[in-house]
């Protein structure tokens, strides 16, 4: 799809104008410990999906419970602002993005945990995790520990949820699987070899990425927040699991409107369900 360059060029204004007029606004929140830091990222993302014109449809209902982390699956760097836009949240952040232009200052405004996502190195960044918990921050770690083609899912690494596994008893961590997944284009299903205009992956270059998806139509952009469990006396194989099993379903949910074993029933699309429409 060729899109519209002028809708593209009137997205990136708008976008960077309210991103360059935000960040200051944050730093000076983040450096003076100012209550609106934490809000602002949340309005910040909302404002953001307007710009790009994503609809975003919601099941299900994120935790209210402090902290609880979310572990989902990976497409885009747009799955940052569509959850972000849905409750306030830092994100567990692969180590590299630090140095991505803008987007690792964002990152950084964000109070994102950086991470080596090598299973030898995850340990090391254990006390600052476990720290930001104890604190009652929620969190949301892409398991796969990198993008996915947005069709499926790839398996999720049980060394990332060590986290999980090894957070002190006395927080009572919550954990709660969430899928998401870029479903349609100005109302049109899109199909596998499309759902790439959303999905980032591979060795695709960022910049003509995210250009194109400026000049796009409106994206349906789905997310399901799955039933949140307790992580207490769990193997961090055994949360592993439970995270990916639930966080499949969702995603074959939404591509093909049935479960994996296609004789099961899918949940009840009215239950708790709520549409976050983009102007």
């Amino acid at each position: 799809m060729n899109g519209s360059r002028l809708v593209g060029l009137i997205r990136t204004i708008a976008f960077i104008t309210l991103t360059l007029s935000l960040m200051p606004i944050q730093r000076l929140g983040l450096a003076l410990n100012l209550r609106y830091a934490n809000d602002l990222p949340r309005w910040y993302h909302g404002w953001s999906c307007r710009i790009f014109g994503m609809k975003i449809v919601v099941r299900g209902e994120p935790s209210p419970t402090h902290p609880t982390l979310f572990v989902s699956n990976h497409s885009s760097y747009f799955d940052i602002l569509v959850l972000g836009s849905l409750f306030s949240c830092s994100f567990i952040a692969k180590a590299d993005m630090i140095s991505w232009p803008l987007i690792g200052q964002l990152a950084k405004l964000q109070r994102s945990v950086f991470v080596d996502r090598k299973p030898a190195n995850v340990s090391e960044h254990s006390e600052e995790i476990a720290g930001r918990l104890k604190a009652g921050d929620s969190l949301v770690l892409f398991a796969e520990g990198t993008t996915s083609d947005g069709n499926r899912i790839l398996p999720f690494k049980s060394s990332l949820l060590s986290v999980a596994e090894d957070a002190p008893p006395e927080i009572n961590l919550t954990i709660q699987p969430v899928s998401i997944i870029a479903t349609r284009m100005d109302g049109m299903p899109l199909g596998r070899a499309l759902r790439s205009i959303y999905a980032w992956y591979g060795d695709m270059p960022l910049a003509p990425h995210a250009w194109s998806v400026m000049k796009a139509g409106r994206l349906t952009i789905e997310v399901e927040f799955h039933q949140p469990f307790k992580a207490g006396g769990m193997s961090r194989k055994a949360i592993t699991r439970l995270c990916q099993d639930a966080v499949e379903r969702g995603v074959v949910r939404a591509v093909t409107g049935r479960t994996p074993a296609e004789e099961q029933v899918a949940e009840p699309a009215a239950r708790g369900d709520a549409i976050v429409a983009a102007a």
